[in-house]
């Protein structure tokens, strides 16, 4: 009876055996260091007739050492371009991400971790998240990493948000003075404030929706000069290309446009 094939080792599996091995090289590497303070000490104190048992002892432990260097300490014949390529390396960052209890979403040709977007890059080697190139690639690891930035305090100030925001919705609606303002779509409003190549580096798209989100979750906030805010519109509003973000739990959320509403009080 034919057997079945045994399924691909995982990367995940791979570098667990390569470390396990590796652990036990540098233990035998610890015997080396041991045996070689030994006789150094012999050498300092004058103990000779502790010195031929040291120096065994050296020997042997660094003729084992030399044996698993050369067979333990070889790179795993791991192709990570076709990993990345062939899909098995996102099957098992996801699996590793579900653990960890942070949801990675594939949709839209992206890969989302709240708040960060995740792109392969195989000539580097490396996942990039955000903007840092990380080169840490066993999937445990990546699945902490992207764990710990979910659970980074949030620093998000909405008032200083909407300021900033206004000033460019100000732009787009130069005729806008009180009452309920304009809808002016949002990917437009983003293109004004990063009107310099330099702030288009520094505030990219993907940080603009997280930026949106969080001012979704504050329905209540406003401006430093008391303007409210609605978050609306729809692919019929003038210039309104939909912006799509993934949260924590891989809901969607869209946004079109937005518009500030002074309050006749306030005004």
């Amino acid at each position: 009876m034919d057997t079945l094939p045994s399924p691909p080792e995982t990367l995940e599996a791979t570098l667990d055996a390569w470390e396990t091995r590796l652990a036990r090289l540098e233990q035998q590497a610890a015997l080396v260091a041991r045996a070689t303070k030994q006789l150094r000490r012999a050498a300092h104190e004058g103990t000779l007739g502790t010195a031929a048992s040291a120096q065994s002892a050296l020997r042997d432990n660094a003729a084992k050492l030399a044996d698993m260097i050369a067979r333990d300490s070889g790179i795993p014949p791991v192709d990570i371009p076709a990993a990345f390529e062939d899909g098995s390396f996102l099957a098992e960052l996801s699996e590793a991400a579900a653990a960890a209890n942070v949801t990675l979403v594939q949709r839209d040709g992206r890969i989302t971790a709240y708040p960060v977007i995740l792109r392969l890059e195989p000539r580097n080697l490396g996942v990039r998240i955000g903007r840092k190139l990380e080169r840490r690639l066993r999937p445990g690891v990546l699945a902490q990493q992207l764990k710990a930035i979910q659970q980074r305090p949030n620093r998000f100030n909405a008032r200083s948000f909407l300021d900033r925001l206004l000033r460019a919705y100000a732009v787009l609606a130069p005729d806008w003075t009180k009452g309920e303002g304009p809808l002016v779509a949002l990917a437009v409003l983003h293109e004004v404030l990063t009107l310099l190549p330099a702030a288009a580096a520094d505030y990219p798209m993907e940080e603009f929706l997280v930026d949106l989100l969080r001012l979704d979750r504050e329905p209540d906030a406003r401006s430093g000069r008391g303007h409210r805010f609605e978050l609306g519109g729809s692919t019929g509003t003038k210039g309104a290309k939909r912006l799509t973000l993934y949260d924590e739990a891989g809901a969607q959320h869209d946004y079109f446009a937005i518009r500030f509403i002074a309050d006749a009080a306030r005004a």
